[in-house]
């Protein structure tokens, strides 16, 4: 399906005005934000995620008031339409506090009951990039007013694969995936570390990632990426046969992922172990 038709979907429609006015709220940034902790010291939120969450969740009321929500920062409704929308409202609050670019808004809608994704959109502001898909229609990215079809890398072999990972909040759990980094890193080309999992999925979609790994992961963090990524032709998985959730989440063009799949498994990267 081309993009135009994509973008008249009303669940795809919702999503990226829902995500662009939440966007827009978050891009004008104070000079001051106010800020907590959640699970550890080094987990923030800022009164700027919360604003965000309530704007989402005072949309998704007012239009789809049927429908169930899952936010980040708390929002948690049951629905009577099967449907629910999982919203993180800043993807990347660290980048955000330090006015780097790589942070987000990630809205997507999923079957409540299979938990697959039927809409998403991810829109970064500072990155000028729009991202969104719909189940079986494919993944586009709008940026500098462009719109182009995303796939994902063609790239084959684990020694030339560019990866994406992320680290967890607590010191312990730091500790394990860096004795997994220092395993995976002399066999792959290379890592990177944006701080973002929805903008790595996406740089997956895209083709500029070949693979992204991460332990600990929300479904906030993922619902919309990972129905993006799928869209644009990435598998999408856990380790051992299970599906992407906090033990682990893999996502690779299909030449790599199970290369990358069995390195971690190799090295127990599903687990907290020193």
């Amino acid at each position: 399906m081309p993009a135009d038709a994509v973008l008249e979907i009303p669940e795809v429609h919702f999503a990226i005005e829902v995500a662009l006015s939440t966007g827009a709220i978050l891009a004008d940034r104070p000079d001051e934000l106010t800020i907590s902790t959640k699970s550890t010291a080094t987990d923030v939120v800022t009164h700027m995620d919360q604003l965000a969450e309530r704007h989402i969740v005072e949309r998704i009321e007012a239009m789809r008031p049927l429908d169930g929500i899952l936010g980040e920062e708390g929002a948690a409704k049951v629905g009577t339409s099967g449907l629910e929308w999982v919203v993180d409202p800043l993807d990347g609050t660290v980048n955000y506090l330090y006015d780097l670019p790589f942070w987000c808004v990630s809205i997507a809608l999923v079957d409540a009951a299979s938990r697959e994704g039927v809409a998403g959109a991810i829109y970064a502001p500072r990155m000028d990039s729009l991202w969104f898909a719909a189940r079986g229609q494919g993944a586009f990215v709008t940026s500098g007013g462009v719109t182009r079809r995303l796939g994902v890398s063609e790239c084959a072999n684990l020694d030339r694969a560019l990866m994406g990972t992320g680290f967890g909040y607590s010191a312990e759990r730091r500790q394990s995936q860096g004795r997994v980094v220092a395993q995976i890193l002399p066999r792959v080309r290379d890592i990177r570390r944006m701080g973002s999992c929805a903008i790595d999925l996406c740089c997956v979609a895209s083709g500029d990632l070949d693979g992204y790994y991460e332990r600990g992961v929300n479904p906030w963090d993922h619902a919309a990426g990972g129905l993006i990524a799928r869209e644009a032709g990435a598998v999408v998985s856990g380790l051992s046969g299970a599906p992407e959730g906090e033990e682990m989440l893999v996502a690779a063009g299909p030449a790599v992922h199970q290369q990358l799949v069995a390195l971690l498994e190799q090295n127990d990267a599903a687990s907290d172990n020193l």
